[in-house]
This record gives C-alpha cells, structure tokens and sequence, in this order.
C-alpha cells in the first residue's frame, strides 16, 4: 500500500560517474541511485525499497546531453530527458522513431522529468510483484500472473515469470541498433541494446545486466539507419499516462523498389523487447505493398503461449506488424 512519506535516509550529490561507482561500492546493498525521481521514489515510498543512503546522479553533467557524431550517428546521455530527445533537431529530422516513441511516455511532466536512461533501465510492472507479493521476480517461488489477472502480460519468450517489458524507448533504440555504454569499478563496457536486457531464464530478479555498481552512461545510435522509413506506434487502455498493451517500432531500407533491411521490434508481448524476426525476414527482398505486408503479417509470433485474457495480443502481434509495413515513412 502506498505511504505517505520516504523512511528516513542519507542523499549525496554524486559530481561524476567515479564518485558515483564508489560511493554504490562502499555502500552496497544499502545504496540505490536516483535520476529523474519517476521511478525508484515511488518504490521508497510503498516501502518496498529502503536504501540508507541515495545516490543523485543529477549532477553529473557529462551524462546529459545529445551529440551528433562525425559519421552521422547519435551520443545520447543516459540523464537526457525524454523531452529533450524527443525535440532535438537531429533525433526528430534523421531518426524520428525514437522521437515518436519517448514522445508518447506518460504525461509531459514525467517526460520533463525522466529520461532516457531511466526508460530503458526501468523494472517490471506486473502488479504482483509491485504490491509486495513473493512472486519468482521478488524472490518467491511462484507467478500469481499466470493463475491471476495476466491481461498486459507476456505471451511469449517467458520462462517462469511472463512479466512484459514496459518500455517505450527501448523499441526504437533496438530498431536503430543502438549501444549502451555502462561504466562501474571494473571499466568501461559496450554492448547492443539488445543484449542489455535480461529475461527470466537468465536472472529472474532483474531486467537488464548493470550490476549494482554500475551506471549506464549513454547510448550510441549509429548512423546506419539516419533517414530509413520509419514507423512507430503504442496501443495502450487511455490516451494518455499509460504503459503500452503492445507497440512496436520499424525501421525500413528500400533499394530498388523493395525492401534492403528491416527491424520490427515491439514491447508488451515478451520479458525483453522483442524483435520480430520472422516479419523482418518475410518483408525482405519484397517491395513495401499491402500484399507483401499481409504475408509478413501473418504468425509473426510462432511460439506464442499466451493466458486466456491476453490471447488477443497475438492477433495483434500481427496487425500491428501489418500497421507498420503499410505506414512507414
């Protein structure tokens, strides 16, 4: 149940990503970070989480801020606020998937607040496991979801736990092959987005692979698909401040009149974000007309197990992937 106030604890202002690795160190399990405050007080205030000392990583000024690099691509900063990716010149002018997807994120307030990083970063929302149930994710032995109201849940790729992975961001950043860059006491690492998120056959008690000790820097868009034809679309229960049913991001090259590469990736059906292989295979090669979409619109998800109340995120699994085909621009 939400409470009213925060337990009692100790705030530091991190002034670099160092100090911030070594203050998560010697603190330990008795330390969280804080960024654009959407989150992880709401956590702190259902007493869920009770850290005795929060990190600030607001100023850190090197981890805010979008860069355009020599070749064409994109540094964003992990603090970067979605409002500030979503009206850059060279996000919403060369790679206007990610524009319109941190655009459609809760409200215009939360999107003045949070940021990219936190987006991609963010924990499940199933309300089991938010409530305080001992569920597998939680470190319990079972998934109420699946015996339970599982209607904005996985219905593929889960394994034990059929959470759903909440992000807006995370689909368009895959979509365009971005990177993540990580920093913690043992270095610097990069890695695909793709590969930064974690599903529950691997760990079931997180989401992506920071350790506690490290913090996600920026992401590196490269310029491989400035100016492709893009498509991005959120299918939600309200207009506004809501987490997707389903959404997925396109993002098409043509040569020649027919389709050279493509990437479908869509949130709400899996743990991860998940591509949609199957569909990028079938559009390949094919030019972008109705037919041609129809056909890669068809069992775009094959190893679909859905819960009886969310088998109608299949069906549109499929329309959705036909949606993009046809909408791409």
């Amino acid at each position: 149940m939400q409470q009213d106030m925060i337990p009692p604890l100790k705030h530091v202002d991190a002034t670099s990503v160092d100090e911030a690795v070594r203050l998560l160190r010697k603190h330990g399990d008795d330390a969280a970070t804080i960024a654009g405050n959407t989150d992880e007080i709401n956590w702190m205030k259902n007493r869920m989480r009770m850290p005795e000392v929060l990190v600030d990583l607001k100023p850190i000024d090197e981890l805010a801020g979008i860069e355009e690099t020599s070749d064409g691509g994109l540094k964003i900063g992990a603090l970067t606020t979605l409002s500030d990716v979503e009206s850059h010149g060279a996000v919403s002018g060369h790679f206007s998937v990610l524009a319109d997807a941190v655009g459609e994120v809760a409200t215009p307030q939360i999107r003045n607040q949070g940021t990219i990083g936190g987006n991609l970063s963010q924990d499940s929302r199933c309300w089991y496991y938010r409530s305080g149930f001992d569920c597998y994710r939680a470190g319990g032995n079972t998934c109420y979801a699946i015996t339970g109201e599982s209607r904005d849940h996985a219905v593929t790729d889960y394994s034990r736990c059929i959470t759903a992975h909440p992000s807006d961001g995370a689909v368009a950043l895959m979509a365009l092959d971005a990177k993540v860059v990580v920093k913690g006491a043992r270095g610097e690492r990069r890695e695909p987005l793709s590969e930064f998120f974690v599903g529950p056959e691997e760990n079931i008690t997180v989401m992506n692979d920071l350790a506690h000790d490290e913090i996600l820097t920026h992401i590196e868009v490269p310029s491989d698909w400035r100016d492709a034809k893009f498509y991005f679309e959120k299918v939600t229960d309200r207009e506004s401040w809501d987490f997707p049913i389903v959404n997925i991001a396109a993002a098409v090259k043509t040569s020649g009149g027919s389709v050279s590469d493509a990437r479908l990736v869509s949130n709400g059906l899996a743990p991860t974000p998940k591509r949609l292989r199957n569909a990028e295979r079938s559009i390949t090669g094919k030019p972008l007309t109705e037919g041609a979409a129809d056909k890669a619109s068809d069992t775009v998800l094959p190893n679909a197990a859905p819960q009886p109340d969310n088998e109608f995120k299949v069906q549109l699994a499929d329309n959705l992937v036909k949606r993009a085909l046809t909408g791409v621009q």
